[in-house]
């Protein structure tokens, strides 16, 4: 799953015979689900949703698919279910704190650059008010 600003959110489950491909905009709430079977390509599911979750239903081959698409504050999910039962998932967490898994160490790279332009305008608005009220009281 790959998630940005830009391009939006997209996910690709290879369930059964099928790949599912789902993409959703991060600008106009368009959502848009589609099963790949070797050459073939389909649209099974497209909407625009400014909902929090949406689910996705469609069916191929007898089995009824839902596609349940979460998107929140600084996270997304896209959950799978084939016949009411969940079988594949991904969640992709945009803020908070990332660690590598390998050695289990701060990304302070990562950490710096989400946290230097807050640092930044809160020196500034500090600095601001600060020569306001020095004005003020003089």
């Amino acid at each position: 799953m790959k998630a940005n600003i830009k391009s939006g959110i997209e996910a690709w489950f290879d369930v059964d015979d099928i790949t599912i491909h789902v993409w959703g905009s991060s600008w106009t709430g368009r959502e848009v689900v589609t099963v790949y079977q070797g050459e073939d390509q389909r649209v099974v599911s497209s909407n625009r949703s400014w909902r929090f979750k949406t689910p996705h239903a469609f069916e191929h081959r007898g089995h009824h698919y839902l596609v349940a698409l979460g998107i929140g504050f600084g996270g997304a999910g896209v959950e799978l279910y084939r016949d009411g039962v969940l079988i594949d998932s991904d969640q992709v967490n945009t803020t908070g704190i990332r660690i590598d898994p390998a050695t289990g160490k701060l990304d302070w790279k990562h950490a710096l650059t989400n946290l230097a332009l807050p640092i930044v305008v809160g020196l500034l608005v500090g600095i601001g008010f600060g020569y306001l009220a020095g004005l003020a009281i003089k």
